[in-house]
C-alpha cells in the first residue's frame, strides 16, 4: 500500500516513533540509544548528562532538546546544533563537526574537558605559537597546541633536537619544546618513504631516541623488540 501511495517510491527519511514516555524525562543512556537509532522526538528531556561522543552516525539532534550537559566530541558529522537546544551546564565539542555558533549563543563550551571561548573553539587559524608560549594556564595551553596543530606549532616556535637518525624515509628527528611549569612537548618527525610527506607524531616527553619513539608509536614498550623491515 505504501508503495502505491508513493507511486512506487518508498520515502528514505525514517519516520520518528514517539514512545509513550515521550513527555517524561529519560536517562542519558536511553536518550543516546534513541537518538542514534533515529527514534528520538522533539522536546526530549534528558535527566543529567547526555553522552553522544564518538557517534559517527549522528547528523542532527532533536529540536528543543534539554539536558544538563552534552558531550558531542568526535561527532564529525554533526555540523550544527538543533533549534531550541537547552543545556544547563556545558557542551563538550572537541573534534565535532561544529565550526561556528551564532553570536551570543550563551553556551559554556569545553574542549577535552577544558572550558574555552569561541575563538579557541572555532577560530584556531587566529591562534599563534606565541599565544601558546604566553599562556600561563597549563590545561588551556595544551588545548591551544591541539587547536593550532603540531606541525604549525613547531614551525612557528621551533624546537630542540634531542636525537636524529635515518630510516627508509630519510632523516628523522626527535624534537621537543620545554615548559617550566609542564612536561615538555615532544614529537617525532618522520618522512613517508613512498610519498616523501613529513609527519609530526606526538610522543611522551621521556623518549630519548628516535628509535624508542618509533617503537612506542608502533606499540612496543621495549624498543629493543622493535625491528621493522621498513619504517614508514
Amino acid at each position: 500500500m505504501l508503495k502505491m501511495m508513493a507511486n512506487g517510491r518508498v520515502p528514505n527519511k525514517p519516520v520518528k516513533q514517539c514512545p509513550n514516555e515521550s513527555h517524561e524525562p529519560i536517562s542519558g543512556e536511553r536518550a543516546r540509544k534513541l537518538i542514534l537509532e533515529h527514534r528520538s522526538w522533539d522536546s526530549m528531556r534528558v535527566l543529567g548528562h547526555l553522552d553522544l561522543s564518538g557517534a559517527l552516525e549522528l547528523y542532527n539532534l532533536p529540536e528543543n532538546l534539554t539536558c544538563e550537559s552534552l558531550d558531542i566530541s568526535d561527532c564529525v558529522n554533526l555540523t550544527s546544533l538543533a533549534k531550541g537546544l537547552h543545556v544547563t551546564h556545558w557542551i563538550e565539542l572537541a573534534g565535532s563537526g561544529i565550526t561556528s555558533l551564532p553570536g551570543g549563543h550563551g553556551f559554556i563550551l569545553r574542549w577535552r574537558g577544558v572550558q574555552v571561548n569561541d575563538k579557541i573553539a572555532f577560530a584556531s587559524q587566529s591562534i599563534t605559537g606565541q599565544d601558546i608560549l604566553n599562556m600561563e594556564n597549563v590545561e588551556l595551553r595544551r588545548v591551544l597546541i591541539e587547536r593550532l596543530g603540531y606541525e604549525r606549532f613547531l614551525q612557528q616556535v621551533g624546537g630542540l633536537v634531542r636525537d636524529r637518525d635515518r630510516d627508509a624515509g630519510g632523516e628523522r628527528q626527535l624534537v621537543y619544546i620545554p615548559f617550566e611549569d609542564d612536561e615538555a612537548f615532544m614529537v617525532l618527525k618522520v618522512s613517508c618513504p613512498s610519498t616523501g610527506h613529513t609527519h609530526i607524531l606526538r610522543v611522551p616527553p621521556y623518549m630519548q631516541s628516535c628509535h624508542q619513539a618509533a617503537a612506542w608509536i608502533a606499540g612496543f614498550d621495549n624498543p629493543d623488540e622493535y625491528h621493522p623491515a621498513i619504517e614508514a
